[in-house]
């Protein structure tokens, strides 16, 4: 606990220095009525039949139609045919103040064919495929916006920073959500903060799932964000992360860290994309999570890369540090989009072989012509306190939009094992995913 207040002594110390009237910005009083961020033009059209006031307001609708192979070494095939749909609405602001209300379904058409949760095995032989049957309310919040600042409080999507730490895990069919409140500002020059306070987390496996926290965490976490634009071609920024969760000590954690993340110019239509992160984490003293112990681990993230014109490549290397019995962990965070889109590494290994994880790779996103987007990625994995070979993953990626509401995409990942200890603890388990999907949206 030390740490934590020595850190949050020093953020305070930092914006106490900046606290002068000309950092303060608080902007005009919020209007008597203020339309909701605007539709696409189909969704404007849907919205006209329920008559002028509607059109204030912000119809929330997508359905995205999902196929997905995955294989396992050691268990048998997976294909997950999925659909899922999200219906709600965001009032127009009145004095600032609105609410927002969404239903989620996930429709599984073939529900034998995979194993959509990792415990119980059903089917025992089966792949995961984390995408279960599901009926939910995803979102109902009220929030209040004025003075370049804003609260929302309720069931609702939090995506921070890259979502390393906190994310709404947009790419599996369900999603993840925070009862919580939260509170954003801007109101002091070129900065911006945000606290959230979460006591709940509704996690991707929904309402059915048989483990009580597979469905849900019940916490007490703590979000503190703070980011400074005023400085030429980037951002600095630094977090808190307070993780308590109910039944799940060995995700538990208290994390700090600081980043630089920026496009440095070179020439004409060339940058270079850069970024610096440093992070420790601690266990929670006084947490109330069973078997609580000590520990601190580092966590380092660089990224240096090249773009002209929407062609990028990169390299970059990620550590997040661990022993035999703990590692670095960020259980809310949008696991997917780091460690390989095989998923092999949602956890962080702390096994007896090795601690900890060492990703280093190299990447690649191209906007090609016709609309194309193609992006993928090669990591070579090892452990972060031993060295220990775990493997190598090739991922690669094409999207297209085919109207201005409908996109599609497929997907490819294949994770050779080396014969080495996963995050799962088999051994050389080799996994291969293929994703083909359609994503509409009003």
């Amino acid at each position: 606990m030390k740490h934590q207040l020595k850190l949050i002594t020093t953020l305070a110390l930092i914006s106490a220095n900046m606290l002068s009237a000309d950092f303060f910005d608080f902007g005009e009083a919020p209007p008597e009525w203020e339309n909701a961020k605007p539709n696409t033009e189909l969704g404007r059209e849907v919205l006209g039949f329920a008559g002028e006031p509607a059109l204030q307001g912000r119809l929330l609708y997508n359905q995205r139609l999902r196929y997905e192979f995955a294989s396992q070494e050691g268990l048998e095939n997976s294909n997950a045919f999925t659909l899922r749909t999200r219906i709600g609405y965001e009032t127009p602001k009145l004095y600032g103040l609105y609410f927002v209300g969404e239903f989620e379904n996930t429709w599984a058409i073939n529900y034998q064919d995979y194993r959509a949760f990792p415990v119980p095995q059903f089917p025992a032989a089966k792949t995961v495929i984390a995408d279960p049957r599901n009926n939910e309310l995803n979102q109902l919040f009220i929030g209040f916006k004025a003075f370049n600042s804003e609260v929302k409080g309720g069931r609702q999507e939090i995506n921070i920073d890259n979502q390393r730490y906190v994310g709404a895990v947009a790419w599996r069919q369900n999603e993840q959500t925070f009862d919580a409140v939260r509170f954003t500002t801007e109101i002091i020059e070129d900065t911006w903060i945000s606290y959230a306070w979460d006591w709940r987390v509704n996690r991707i496996f929904g309402v059915y799932a048989p483990v009580q926290n597979q469905e849900r965490f019940l916490a007490n976490n703590h979000f503190v964000n703070l980011h400074y634009d005023g400085i030429p071609y980037g951002q600095l920024g630094a977090y808190f992360y307070y993780i308590d969760l109910d039944g799940a000590p060995a995700l538990s954690g208290s994390t700090a860290g600081l980043f630089y993340d920026g496009k440095i110019p070179l020439a004409d239509k060339l940058t270079m994309p850069i970024r610096a992160e440093y992070a420790f984490q601690t266990d929670n003293s006084g947490s109330s999570a069973a078997g609580n112990v000590d520990f601190w681990f580092n966590y380092w993230h660089a990224i240096l890369g090249i773009n002209y014109d929407g062609y990028e490549v990169g390299f970059g290397f990620e550590n997040l540090g661990g022993n035999s019995t703990r590692a670095f962990q960020t259980p809310l965070a949008t696991l997917h989009k780091f460690n390989g889109w095989a998923d092999v590494f949602l956890t962080t290994p702390s096994t007896g072989t090795g601690g900890g994880l060492q990703d280093y790779y190299a990447y690649f996103n191209f906007k090609l012509p016709y609309k194309f987007g193609l992006n993928g990625a090669y990591h070579y994995f090892t452990a972060a306190n031993t060295g220990r070979n775990y493997g190598q993953e090739f991922d690669v990626g094409l999207k297209r939009p085919i109207t201005e509401n409908l996109t599609a995409l497929v997907k490819f990942a294949y994770y050779d094992g080396h014969g080495g200890p996963t995050a799962n603890g088999l051994l050389g388990s080799d996994v291969t995913k293929v994703w083909v999907q359609l994503d509409f949206k009003l």
